[in-house]
C-alpha cells in the first residue's frame, strides 16, 4: 500500500504540472491547497519619503550584507545560511529603494550542503565587480558544505549565476571570504581563519582569529601561492578581542584599508579598522575604533538597534560614502529578537584619513535625513522597491515570489532517515511546480505532504517567508482533508508554522483525533519538547482560514474561521521569546509560512537531533 500511495503521489503531481490551467478541487490526503499567504508587518514610526529614509533598509532576516556600485547601479547581497534560496541579491540606483534579481544559488547543485542545523550553511558572501573581465563576483563560505567559493554572473539583474568554483581550503582557509579587484589588475582575498586552523597558537582560545591575504588570479579562476597572516586577534590583543571576522579589504586614495568585525555577532559587536601603505601590510589600527558599535550605550534609549557590525561601505559617483552594517531591534532585555539580524544604511564621512561609520556613542537612528547625494538618486529612481513590511502575496498565479524560503534544499522524496536523495531543482524555472508543490492559474498552492518532520533536520513540505517585525499578522485559507496514516494510529497533518530551527517552532495544523474528528492542534516547541498542546475540535470539515498574529511582542496568537470574518483563538497566546536568537541562539531569524506531514509520527525521534550549529 505504500508503494501505491507513493505511485498516487507521483502521478498528482504530474497532473498538477500539466494542468496548471486548471484549479483542484478534489484533493487526496496527502495534499493540501493554500491561498496566497499574505503577510503584514508593523514598522515603528513614520517618515518622510522626499528627504528621509526608515532603517532597516531591508528589514527582517537579511545578515551580513555586502554592496557594490557599477555606474549607476548598487548591488547588495546578504546570507541565508541552510535556507534556500541562497544569497538574496538586490539591485538599486538611490541606495533606497531595493528590489531584488532573484538569488545566487538557485540550484540545488549550487548548495551541496547535508541536512544539518539550519544555522549552518551560507556565511557572509561578498559581491564585487572586476573590470578586468566584466563579470561580477559572489565569493562565499557554506559551512558544512564545500567552504570558500566563489560565482560569477555578467549581469545580476538577469538572475544568472554560474555553477561554484572552489577554492582550496589551504589557499583561502577560514570563513567570510571577500575579493578585492586592484587598480593594478591584480586581485587579493581577505578571509578569517582561526588560529588553529593556520597552525598557530591562540592567545585566549576560541575566537581568536586572524585575517589572512591570498593572491586570486582572476584569468586562472584560483587562489594562488602561501595565503599571508595580515593581522591577528584585533585592535587590542591585550583585551582579548573576539572574532575578528567578516574581512573587507578597499584601496582609496593610494592606502589600503582592512576593515573587520569584531567583539562577535551578539552584544560585543563592532566594526574596526586597520590601514596600510601595501596591500600585504604590515597593518596597523587606525585612530579612531571602533568605527561602528552600540555597546556602550545605555538600554533604555529609543529607538533601540543593538549589535551593529559586519559592515561593508560604497561610495557613490558624486564621491559620497555609505556604510551597510547588520543590527537587531529587540523587543525585550538586550537580545530578545525573532526577526533575525537585519540590514541598515548610515552615510559617513572620512575622518583624519579613515573612514568612522559611527562615532561612538551615537545611536543608530531609525529615521535618516537624506545626503544631497541620495535626494537627487531618489528623484531620479524608477524603482519601486521591496517592502518588507507589506510585502505582498508569497505566492500568486505566476508562482512564487523571490522573497521566498524553504527549509534546507528542496527534494520530493519523503526521507525518515534523514538523508536526501540529490535532486537537481532550479528555483528560476520552478515557481510554479516544485518538488512538493504546484501553484494553479488561480494563484492556489497544492502542497504535497511529506514524511520529513518540521522537527527533523531534513527538507520538510514547509513554504515560508521572513518575519521583518516585532509585531505582524500572517494568513491563509486552507482546503485539506486529513486521514489516518495506514498502519499507525496517527493521521495527516497540514497548518501554519512558524519556525526559527527543528528545535525551536510554534504550529497550528488540522488533523485527526483518535476518534477520527477533525481537530486543529497548537504546539510550542521549545528545545526538543512541546512544552504546550491545544486542541481544538472542529464543527466542520469545510475549508479553514488561518492565522497568526501578536498580540505583544512576546505573545504569538493562532486563530481560524470558517468566513474569514469571525476568527476563533485556539488555546492560549504562545510565548514568542521560544523562536527568538536569545532563547534558540543561531544567527537566522524565524520564518511563518505553510507546512504539511504525512510521516509515522512514532518514526521522529526528538532526542536525536539538538539545536547546536550542527544539529
Amino acid at each position: 500500500m505504500r508503494i501505491l500511495k507513493q505511485f498516487s503521489l507521483f502521478v498528482g503531481t504530474v497532473s498538477l504540472a500539466f494542468l496548471t490551467g486548471c484549479s483542484r478541487t478534489v484533493l487526496s490526503p496527502d495534499e493540501a491547497m493554500f491561498t496566497p499567504l499574505q503577510y503584514q508587518g508593523n514598522p515603528e514610526g513614520t517618515f518622510d519619503p522626499s528627504s528621509q529614509y526608515y532603517n532597516p533598509v531591508l528589514p527582517g532576516f537579511y545578515p551580513d550584507p555586502s554592496i557594490c556600485r557599477v555606474g549607476d547601479d548598487y548591488y547588495m547581497v546578504n546570507s541565508t545560511f541552510g535556507y534556500y534560496p541562497g544569497i538574496p541579491v538586490w539591485h538599486s540606483t538611490d541606495l533606497v529603494h531595493w528590489e531584488q534579481c532573484g538569488s545566487a544559488l538557485y540550484r540545488n547543485a549550487q548548495m551541496p550542503i547535508p541536512n544539518v542545523s539550519i544555522v549552518a550553511g551560507v556565511f557572509a558572501p561578498q559581491i564585487t565587480y572586476n573590470p578586468g573581465n566584466g563579470l561580477f563576483y559572489i565569493i562565499n563560505t557554506i559551512v558544512g558544505g564545500h567552504w570558500n567559493f566563489y560565482i560569477t554572473s555578467e549581469d545580476p539583474k538577469s538572475g544568472v549565476w554560474s555553477d561554484p568554483v572552489i577554492l582550496a581550503r589551504e589557499n583561502v582557509p577560514g570563513i567570510d571570504s571577500s575579493l578585492m579587484f586592484d587598480d593594478d589588475g591584480k586581485a587579493w582575498i581577505v578571509s578569517a581563519p582561526g588560529l588553529r586552523e593556520i597552525g598557530e597558537t591562540p592567545l585566549y582560545g576560541n575566537g581568536d582569529n586572524a585575517i589572512v591575504l591570498s593572491e586570486f588570479d582572476w584569468k586562472e579562476g584560483k587562489a594562488v601561492g602561501e595565503p599571508k597572516v595580515i593581522m591577528r586577534h584585533g585592535v587590542h590583543p591585550e583585551e582579548q578581542p573576539k572574532s575578528l571576522e567578516g574581512p573587507h579589504l578597499y584601496h582609496v586614495d593610494g592606502k589600503y584599508y582592512l576593515m573587520c568585525a569584531e567583539g562577535g555577532t551578539e552584544q560585543r559587536h563592532s566594526e574596526v579598522v586597520f590601514v596600510a601603505d601595501k596591500v600585504d601590510g604590515p597593518y596597523e589600527p587606525c585612530k579612531i575604533n571602533p568605527i561602528l558599535t552600540q555597546r556602550t550605550l545605555p538600554e533604555d534609549r529609543s529607538p533601540y538597534i543593538n549589535c551593529t557590525g559586519h559592515a561593508d561601505i560604497v561610495q557613490s559617483k558624486s564621491g559620497q560614502w555609505y556604510a551597510v552594517f547588520l543590527g537587531v531591534e529587540p523587543y525585550e532585555g538586550d537580545y530578545y529578537f525573532n526577526v533575525g539580524r537585519q540590514t541598515f544604511l548610515l552615510p559617513f564621512e572620512w575622518v583624519d584619513g579613515q573612514p568612522v561609520i559611527l562615532p561612538e556613542g551615537q545611536p543608530v537612528p531609525k529615521v535618516v535625513d537624506m545626503t544631497p547625494d541620495m535626494k537627487a538618486l531618489v528623484a531620479e529612481n524608477k524603482i519601486k522597491g521591496f517592502d518588507g513590511f507589506n510585502p505582498g502575496p508569497l505566492w500568486d498565479a505566476d508562482g512564487l515570489k523571490d522573497f521566498t524560503m524553504f527549509i534546507r534544499r528542496p527534494v520530493k522524496n519523503n526521507v525518515d532517515s534523514g538523508k536526501a536523495l540529490e535532486e537537481e531543482f532550479n528555483f528560476n524555472t520552478g515557481r510554479k511546480s516544485g518538488p512538493f508543490y504546484s501553484v494553479d492559474a488561480k494563484g492556489n498552492l497544492t502542497l504535497f505532504l511529506k514524511s520529513v518532520h518540521s522537527r527533523s533536520l531534513g527538507n520538510p513540505a514547509f513554504v515560508g517567508e521572513r518575519l521583518t517585525a516585532k509585531t505582524f499578522s500572517a494568513s491563509t485559507k486552507m482546503t485539506f482533508t486529513p486521514s489516518f496514516i495506514e498502519g499507525t494510529k496517527d493521521a495527516t497533518k497540514a497548518g501554519l508554522l512558524v519556525y526559527q530551527s527543528n528545535a525551536y517552532q510554534m504550529s497550528l495544523l488540522k488533523t485527526l483525533s483518535q476518534d477520527g474528528k477533525p481537530v486543529l492542534v497548537l504546539e510550542l516547541v521549545r528545545g526538543k519538547n512541546v512544552t504546550e498542546r491545544f486542541e481544538e475540535p472542529l464543527s466542520s470539515d469545510k475549508p479553514l482560514y488561518l492565522k497568526v498574529e501578536t498580540k505583544t511582542p512576546t505573545e504569538y496568537v493562532f486563530m481560524y474561521s470558517f468566513d474569514g470574518k469571525e476568527y476563533i483563538q485556539v488555546g492560549e497566546p504562545l510565548d514568542a521569546r521560544a523562536v527568538s536568537t536569545s532563547e534558540a541562539g543561531g544567527f537566522q531569524g524565524a520564518m511563518v509560512g505553510v507546512y504539511g506531514y504525512n510521516g509515522k509520527e512514532s518514526s521522529f525521534n526528538p532526542d536525536a537531533y539538538g539545536a547546536g550549529l550542527f544539529g
